[in-house]
């Protein structure tokens, strides 16, 4: 059985780690954008890391199309924007859900592995114990 001591140690320093991941891709996030094309090349759009539409321009000639036909150019534009969107988040984030999971996995042991619960408890045992030393909140 890991030492709960040994255990809270690692888990902070995985936690660390995460945070530092965490910040560089909050930043490379917010500069993120995505520019998509209708089929026709008439209508321009750009979205954000979340999909927001952030720009959108039209050639004269798109006017001439009518507003069912503008509207249907507009949502084409769209949906390719979207869809660099999300290959470029795809790319930026790849991995980073395995790496995490496999950090935990490695720390509390795997799915059907009880003797982690045990190592669990005792670092929450631990944490608790730490918490109750703590001076109180400031008034």
């Amino acid at each position: 059985m890991t030492d709960p001591a040994s255990a809270f140690d690692a888990l902070a320093g995985r936690i660390a780690a995460i945070e530092q991941q965490f910040a560089g891709l909050h930043d490379d996030l917010a500069e993120l954008s995505a520019s998509g094309t209708d089929e026709s090349g008439l209508v321009s759009v750009t979205v954000d890391a979340v999909g927001e539409l952030t720009a959108l321009t039209f050639q004269p000639a798109a006017l001439r199309a009518g507003t069912e036909g503008l509207a249907a150019m507009v949502l084409d534009a769209y949906r390719q924007a979207r869809t660099a969107a999300i290959d470029q988040l795809n790319e930026r984030t790849e991995g980073l859900d395995a790496k995490l999971g496999a950090s935990l996995g490695e720390l509390f042991g795997q799915p059907g592995d009880f003797s982690a619960l045990n190592r669990l408890e005792e670092t929450m045992g631990r944490l608790d114990r730490l918490g109750r030393r703590l001076p109180g909140q400031p008034a």
